[in-house]
């Protein structure tokens, strides 16, 4: 009962704290360059924000969502009902960030994501969680398809991430960092301040 509702209050004080509607107008906002029916991977999905709002932004595209918890992938599909999306084109697994292309689906069955397979891939303040966040960032680069984006929401030198990074005992990577690694596998870097 109380895993319940930890989860139920992780997915009350996201909406509460205004985060839910301002991922979606965030991401409503950005101007990605893809088909309707766009694969999109979300991961470190938490309650399936990030993802859901890339569905609403492309129709008929199909959403992996993956995280550690399982009981907040039911919060994915839950929202997915809220919002009125198909979860019939969501797909759920149980991955941990350090080895973000292994998998194991709902079902039970593990899978290795394929390099190139996605048109997005998103992460929102999970990196940190890597065991070599280094080696994550380039492996989730990897699973883009040419043209793809990469989506990655960090709270690196906000005052709120440091001091999460610091009571979840990992270390941040500044964000120079993380641009120079990502430009070194040829990716182009825009930077929004979010809010």
């Amino acid at each position: 009962m109380v895993d319940k509702n930890l989860y139920n209050v992780y997915g009350l004080s996201m909406k509460l704290l205004g985060y839910e509607k301002s991922t979606f107008n965030f991401v409503n906002k950005l101007h990605l360059d893809c088909h309707a029916n766009s694969r999109i991977l979300d991961v470190g999905c938490g309650t399936g924000v990030v993802g859901l709002s890339l569905m609403s932004k492309f129709p008929q595209s199909t959403l992996l969502a993956t995280d550690t918890h399982k009981k907040l992938l039911h919060q994915v599909t839950a929202n997915a009902k809220k919002y009125g999306l198909d979860v019939s084109r969501i797909s759920l697994g149980l991955s941990d960030i350090t080895l973000p292309d292994k998998v194991t689906l709902t079902h039970d069955s593990l899978s290795l994501l394929q390099p190139n397979h996605f048109d997005i891939v998103s992460a929102s303040s999970v990196i940190g969680y890597s065991k070599n966040q280094e080696r994550t960032i380039k492996k989730l680069l990897s699973l883009i398809k040419p043209g793809g984006y990469f989506i990655n929401m960090e709270m690196n030198e906000h005052l709120l991430g440091r001091w999460i990074s610091h009571g979840y005992h990992y270390p941040m990577m500044p964000l120079l960092n993380m641009t120079k690694i990502i430009e070194s596998e040829r990716f182009h870097v825009e930077s929004i301040p979010l809010t």
